[in-house]
This record gives structure tokens, sequence and C-alpha cells, in this order.
């Protein structure tokens, strides 16, 4: 992640959080996904909606790693 919160991102959060960005990013890799981002970037301040549903997916995807 290229950005060291939500509201830094120069695209917004609705791309920061796309899902379909993230299963890309997953999905490319051969053997191992390792995600590096600022713990900010889990703190996010929901205004829509919408936007609950994008952070909620992030969010989910960092309690399953953690499981591993």
């Amino acid at each position: 992640m290229t950005t060291s919160s939500h509201s830094d991102a120069p695209r917004g959060m609705e791309f920061l959080y796309s899902a379909n960005r993230l299963n890309v990013a997953t999905s490319r890799a051969k053997c191992l996904c390792i995600m590096v981002a600022c713990p900010r970037l889990f703190e996010v301040e929901c205004r829509t909606p919408r936007q609950m549903v994008l952070a909620n997916a992030f969010c989910r995807y960092l309690e399953l790693a953690l499981l591993l």
C-alpha cells in the first residue's frame, strides 16, 4: 500500500480499499503474498455505507492474515 492513510490516497478511499485491487494484487502472486501497509490504513473513518463495506473487507483481509 503506497500511502500512509486513506485521507492521503491520491485516488481516494474507493480506489485504495477496492476489493478488485486487492484481488488482482494477490492473485498475481506465484506462491506468497506479503502486504506491507501503515497501521493507520486500518483506522478508517467512514462517512457512507459504501465506505463501510470497503473498509470492512480490507480489515477482514488483515484479520484473516493474522490467523495464519
